[in-house]
């Protein structure tokens, strides 16, 4: 009776890590599209009214400076929630992987004949191993794999706020200086 309620217990906390896993997945996807909203609008405002000249300390050429910070924004947005899939992507291989290598494990540590479920095979150690063998190598893949997919997809988030942030800094200063050049 003790063990059932450690393994519900368990299973319990799984269900909550992964709820968890679930708010936290959807707010930083809500971010994201916010942050791509954002850049997108502030680009149309300025894109709508704005009027090449020539480059001079004027507004008009911070607000050029702005429009590009903004579309680089925009593009790393973008480029930031595909690389979003992509990691999901890798999470999932990774975590179907796993549990084939978990079964796989509990057949090497079972004493008993093994049955395949799809094939209505008997599974040898000497199968198992090899299994194990492929699946750990695979995850490890995997593994590295999801390392760069992360890397990617943090520098992308950086590239795109750092962008925003430059561009809406351009934006008031093309204000300040439309003021100053006024008077």
């Amino acid at each position: 009776m003790f063990i059932t309620r450690v393994l519900k217990s368990d299973k319990l906390m799984s269900n909550i890590s992964l709820e968890a896993w679930k708010s936290v997945k959807q707010i930083q996807q809500k971010y994201d599209y916010f942050i791509l909203g954002l850049s997108s609008a502030l680009f149309a405002y300025l894109g709508a009214k704005f009027e090449p000249e020539a480059f001079s300390f004027s507004q008009n050429s911070f607000e050029i400076f702005a429009l590009v910070f903004f579309a680089n924004s925009i593009l790393f947005g973008i480029m930031r929630l595909e690389s979003d899939i992509a990691v999901q992507s890798n999470d999932l291989r990774q975590a179907q992987a796993q549990e084939k290598l978990d079964v796989v494990n509990k057949i090497l540590a079972s004493p008993y004949r093994n049955i395949n479920l799809d094939t209505g095979n008997e599974t040898s150690k000497a199968e198992a191993l090899k299994s194990k063998q492929i699946l750990s190598e695979f995850i490890y893949s995997i593994n590295e794999h999801g390392k760069e997919l992360a890397n990617n997809y943090t520098f992308k988030f950086k590239v795109r706020n750092y962008s925003l942030y430059f561009g809406f800094i351009l934006l008031i200063f093309s204000k300040f200086i439309g003021i100053y050049q006024a008077q």
